[in-house]
């Protein structure tokens, strides 16, 4: 059954619309551009995608008990996916919507399987492109909304070109999009050359070149995490870090916001050092918008969205707002309707 409600102004990701018109279902939540012949409720709120973390790790913060603060929808990129389920049906009610990759697909020994913080059940090492035809069936056989590899060149080997082409081509096959952890010199062109879709970090290692961006734009996304780089207290790093980014987003390329949240960072909830370095980097108004509401990475509307205060009229607003941020899911959206 799918209720609809007029909501004071929406953001649609192609700008807003005053008195939008919103459709509520079981399971999605968007806003529609005809007036339907259905009765029309009323909420007194203004309406935005759910804002969203494009980059976490549940298994490694507090979310049991502490839940998501003002995000609506999370992305796991990569941890056990019965642990995770069962953390994400621990978390205090009213829960986000969780999406997440599943295992981390990585080479035989590679990053991050050497690593203490990645428990058994978080690493399915790939050595043929039959192996990894397979990890990406299985990955979605479980629900996986995205596949997650690692080429970090610095902590191990890699998997080889054609075992990456494979995992890239399978999940294409199955619509899913590909993110890659890319770290060393000479990794994130591997990865755009394989088909990647999304970095998981903006690249931090090295200075990309000039011509290296201009052949990443159109072809790949970042997820910056650019306070990953110190949480506050930056050094080279995030020089390096933000550099790129200014210069990819100069050139037109996306960047969703994300934290890596599990690394240095506990709770999830919209991290305003985050915020501030994507605006830094010459990500703001409905460009930060987007990113903050998964830019593409994932769906503009889904089961969850976020409410802001009425007092809200545009984009300078919202980005005010964001740590006011209400999450809703559609139930609780029907629910409100007047």
């Amino acid at each position: 059954m799918t209720t609809y409600a007029r909501v004071i102004r929406a953001w649609t990701g192609e700008g807003w619309v005053d008195d939008a018109v919103v459709s509520i279902d079981d399971d999605h939540i968007a806003v529609v551009p005809t007036e339907p012949d259905e009765p029309v409720g009323r909420i007194d709120d203004t309406l935005l995608p759910p804002v969203t973390d494009a980059h976490v790790h549940i298994g490694l913060s507090d979310f049991a008990t502490r839940g998501a603060g003002a995000l609506a929808r999370l992305l796991d990129l990569g941890w056990d996916p019965p642990a995770l389920s069962a953390v994400v049906a621990s978390s205090p009610s009213p829960a986000p919507e969780v999406r997440w990759a599943g295992t981390f697909l990585t080479a035989p020994g590679g990053y991050p399987s050497t690593r203490a913080w990645a428990p058994p059940g978080s690493v399915t090492p790939v050595a043929t492109p039959e192996q990894a035809v397979a990890a990406v069936d299985a990955q979605r056989g479980l629900g996986a909304a995205v596949i997650k590899v690692t080429l970090n060149a610095d902590a191990g080997p890699v998997l080889p070109d054609d075992v990456l082409r494979a995992v890239v081509d399978r999940a294409h096959e199955h619509g899913l999009v590909v993110v890659a952890h890319v770290e060393g010199a000479g990794q994130p062109m591997r990865a755009v050359e394989a088909g990647v879709d999304w970095f998981a970090h903006a690249p931090w290692t090295h200075r990309l070149s000039d011509a290296e961006l201009d052949a990443m734009v159109g072809r790949v996304g970042w997820i910056g995490t650019l306070d990953i780089h110190g949480r506050g207290d930056y050094g080279d790093d995030y020089a390096r870090a933000l550099d790129n980014v200014s210069r990819f987003v100069a050139r037109g390329g996306p960047v969703a916001y994300g934290t890596d949240l599990g690394n240095a960072l506990t709770t999830a909830d919209v991290n305003p050092r985050e915020v501030a370095a994507l605006r830094s980097a010459g990500v703001d108004g409905e460009r930060l918008l987007a990113a903050v509401t998964g830019a593409g990475l994932l769906p503009r509307w889904s089961r969850t969205a976020s409410l802001l205060p009425a007092d809200v009229t545009g984009t300078a607003d919202a980005l005010d707002a964001l740590a006011q941020a209400r999450p809703v899911d559609a139930a609780t959206l029907r629910a409100m309707v007047g």
